[in-house]
């Protein structure tokens, strides 16, 4: 709570790179680095120490950012030399004008929050399903910066599902998730060639409802600066011919894997995704 307000107090910039600091120093002793190791062995098993620990120390960096940002998200501007620049929104604008209902996915990579952000600033009315903090404060916090800019929140269980339908039921509806983290209750699927626990519920909505499901991925580009791409929609078409969840769920972590490949250093690799 402290390090929240003392970060609002002091900009984007300072609290991005103090947050970087801090946890830098926190996480290169902390247990979850022990967990972040055998990550980077299991997807990059011919990884040079060199190479490992230089990831491990750009990426506590870079999520201490992402800590010291949370609080300041509105402050980021959208724009040519501004902090937010946009690739591939053609691929927003026709489901828009059409008033479609949407999936959208992404995962805990860069600044993730951002996806939605600018989706609520071209005229989206999304909903986001979110796994709630075990803390009530943080929870409140966390949906009190995700409401201030336009994103409604709704808590992952059986009173979430329903409120999907509900949202889904009505036009222009959009539903947005985070696909990468392990869910206890969720379907087997694959995620770098190996069996995970996945979230399934993109995967229902996109076969009960028919509607396309677009990857979006937002990539910090430099200190304060982030790039937030919307890949092509996954057309009901594709959905129809990967015929069940599984299939469907093993179709959008590629898209994931892809992205952590590329960008190591900015995705969660201390969260237990294998059950190490």
């Amino acid at each position: 709570m402290f390090f929240f307000y003392l970060f609002k107090i002091l900009g984007v910039r300072i609290s991005s790179f103090l947050g970087g600091s801090i946890l830098l120093c926190y996480g290169l002793f902390s247990r979850r680095n022990n967990i972040v190791k055998k990550n980077l062995k299991r997807v990059f098993p011919q990884i040079t120490e060199k190479k490992q620990n230089q990831i491990i120390n750009e990426m506590w960096f870079h999520f201490g950012r992402v800590i010291g940002e949370y609080p300041n998200l509105n402050r980021l501007e959208i724009g040519e030399n501004k902090n937010i620049s946009v690739s591939n929104e053609e691929n927003l604008i026709k489901p828009l004008q059409n008033n479609k209902n949407c999936l959208f996915f992404s995962a805990h990579i860069g600044n993730w929050e951002l996806t939605s952000h600018l989706l609520t600033k071209r005229g989206f009315k999304i909903h986001f399903i979110y796994r709630a903090p075990n803390n009530k404060y943080v929870d409140n916090l966390l949906r009190q910066i995700r409401n201030d800019y336009g994103v409604d929140l709704i808590k992952k269980g059986n009173r979430g599902a329903r409120e999907c339908l509900t949202v889904l039921n009505k036009k222009g509806g959009h539903i947005g998730m985070l696909i990468d983290q392990k869910m206890n209750d969720g379907i087997n699927s694959k995620f770098f060639n190996e069996v995970v626990k996945s979230p399934s519920a993109i995967a229902k909505f996109a076969l009960r409802f028919k509607c396309p499901i677009i990857p979006a991925v937002c990539l910090r580009t430099n200190s304060t600066f982030f790039n937030v791409s919307y890949l092509k929609p996954i057309s009901p078409k594709k959905i129809k011919q990967l015929g069940n969840e599984k299939r469907i769920m093993n179709y959008l972590n590629k898209y994931v894997e892809d992205w952590v490949r590329k960008n190591p250093e900015q995705w969660i690799w201390f969260h237990n995704r294998w059950n190490n």
